[in-house]
């Protein structure tokens, strides 16, 4: 009888255990949900609230088929590697046109304080998708709410 109350008490924190990491998965996929609609309403304020202070990094690698073509077109910058700040970003999300960001094949990993989202993402401007690739998010909780600390993604241009 011992050992089933035992095996009763370890399956039961399990659960509890498992139900808030369910919790806070759901609490990530509104924050990826929340990434989106911040671009589409081009609210920068509400977007850099869900980054961690000074700490906004955005760095992206151009695929091997978009970097040969650019290189074959004699770039001015032949890195396939750029990194900007949110500042960048910022005049990024003013550009005219609609914007959008559409992910798919969302993968949460997390537990109660860090997390990461991985998805297949495609972006698209006046409903065209002119890049799309694979984002790579890092996230941790502070204060009770989601942040994000940086993000890495792929580029293959349309």
């Amino acid at each position: 009888m011992k050992n089933i109350s035992v095996l009763f008490f370890v399956l039961l924190t399990f659960i509890c255990r498992a139900q808030g990491y369910t919790q806070q998965k759901n609490e990530i996929q509104n924050l990826v949900e929340e990434v989106r609609q911040n671009i589409i309403k081009k609210d920068t304020a509400a977007f850099k609230a869900l980054f961690t202070k000074d700490s906004f990094n955005w760095t992206a690698v151009i695929r091997d088929k978009t970097q040969q073509k650019r290189l074959k077109n004699k770039t001015s910058n032949p890195s396939n590697l750029f990194t900007k700040n949110f500042q960048d970003f910022y005049l990024f999300l003013m550009d005219k046109g609609n914007q959008d960001e559409l992910f798919k094949n969302v993968h949460i990993e997390n537990d109660d304080v860090i997390g990461s989202v991985t998805c297949d993402y495609s972006f698209l401007l006046d409903n065209k998708v002119t890049n799309y690739g694979k984002e790579f998010w890092q996230l941790a909780k502070v204060n009770g709410q989601w942040k994000i600390i940086s993000v890495i993604y792929s580029i293959e241009l349309d």
